[in-house]
């Protein structure tokens, strides 16, 4: 398994987004009568609701796998588990600086436009209850087995619900193109992840 592929592909598309959105408005306007190609991003990052729920979501479960496999790295003893947190915290890294990079010419145009507070910005990441208590556990516990047990566990459960965000994304018909993409590269990871972890559960006694 090749897990620099999303790295790669999350790059680029960081690089490309916030291109078509800056060049966005220099294009030659599509006649109204044209089909077959999807609507690009509007000048300025224009979001759905959608788009913008997407973000949130993917961010707010990104950073719960990202805390959980930094506390990881000190304590998992299975040298494969290990080197799963390792790659987790940079994928995940990569994946919120590739969203917050989408995002930010749409917070911009607004704060821009209206003078006022931008609809689009997003409000800060926050660990939901569960995720707290669950993080806390996971400091207290021994390093060792049980740990590890616990890591992987939280990973799987994880994992499972960030590919329901995407796939619920994918599925509300998305408009934005590089934006269905970024999701569809984090869908294919998503799902590689679970396998490994389904296989590495099956070891981990």
């Amino acid at each position: 398994m090749d897990r620099r592929t999303l790295l790669g592909g999350l790059a680029a598309a960081l690089v490309v987004a916030p291109a078509l959105a800056q060049t966005g408005g220099s294009s030659p306007a599509m006649p109204s009568g044209s089909s077959g190609a999807m609507p690009m991003s509007q000048p300025g990052g224009q979001m759905s609701q959608a788009d913008m729920q997407h973000m949130q979501q993917t961010m707010q479960l990104g950073m719960v796998a990202l805390e959980s496999s930094r506390i990881a790295m000190n304590k998992v003893r299975n040298e494969d588990l290990k080197r799963f947190a390792n790659f987790e915290i940079q994928e995940q890294t990569t994946l919120s600086e590739v969203l917050r990079s989408m995002m930010e010419p749409a917070a911009t145009a607004a704060t821009g436009s209206a003078g006022g507070p931008s609809t689009a910005a997003m409000p800060p990441m926050q660990m939901d209850p569960s995720a707290r208590d669950m993080m806390q556990k996971m400091q207290n516990q021994q390093a060792g087995a049980e740990f590890d047990k616990m890591y992987l566990q939280a990973q799987l459960e994880g994992h499972r619900d960030l590919l329901q965000v995407q796939e619920r994304y994918l599925q509300s018909n998305p408009q934005n193109r590089e934006h269905m993409n970024v999701a569809k590269l984090a869908r294919g990871q998503i799902r590689e992840h679970i396998a490994l972890l389904e296989d590495m559960q099956k070891t981990i006694r």
